[in-house]
C-alpha cells in the first residue's frame, strides 16, 4: 500500500469522523451493498495505522476549531455550544437518564401511614 490513503479510504475516514458507523462508512465508499462485507471492510480499515492517523488528525483539527470557537465566537450561543462539546469530549457530559432498580418490596401504604402518624 502506498503512503497515501486511497479516495475510498479517505471517504471512509471522513464519514466515520462525521458520526457514521464503520458499516455505513464502508457502504458509502466501497463497491458493496452487502452489510457483512461492509462490516469486514470497516473492521480492516479501522485497524490500518494510516487510516487511524488520518482519523486522529481530523479529530484534532475539529477539537482545535471547537476550542477556538469557545474563546472567540461573537455569539454567546455558539460559545456555549462549543464549551458543551469540549466538556462532552472530556467525559464531563451531564447524565441524561438514570435507571433506578429497587430490589425487594416497597410497601408505600405502610410508609404513608407511618409518616401520617408522625404528624
Amino acid at each position: 500500500m502506498s503512503r497515501e490513503l486511497t479516495d475510498k479510504q479517505k471517504g471512509f475516514a471522513n464519514d466515520k469522523i462525521s458520526g457514521k458507523t464503520g458499516v455505513e462508512s464502508a457502504l458509502n465508499n466501497y463497491d458493496t451493498d452487502d452489510y457483512n462485507t461492509a462490516g469486514v471492510i470497516a473492521h480492516e480499515n479501522l485497524k490500518k495505522p494510516k487510516i487511524q492517523e488520518y482519523i486522529e488528525g481530523l479529530g484534532k483539527g475539529a477539537i482545535t476549531r471547537i476550542e477556538q470557537l469557545s474563546r472567540t465566537a461573537k455569539n454567546e450561543q455558539v460559545k456555549l455550544s462549543a464549551n458543551k462539546d469540549i466538556a462532552d469530549r472530556a467525559g464531563l457530559k451531564a447524565v441524561e437518564k438514570t435507571d433506578l432498580k429497587v430490589s425487594g418490596g416497597l410497601d408505600l401504604i405502610s410508609i404513608l401511614k407511618e409518616a401520617d402518624n408522625e404528624k
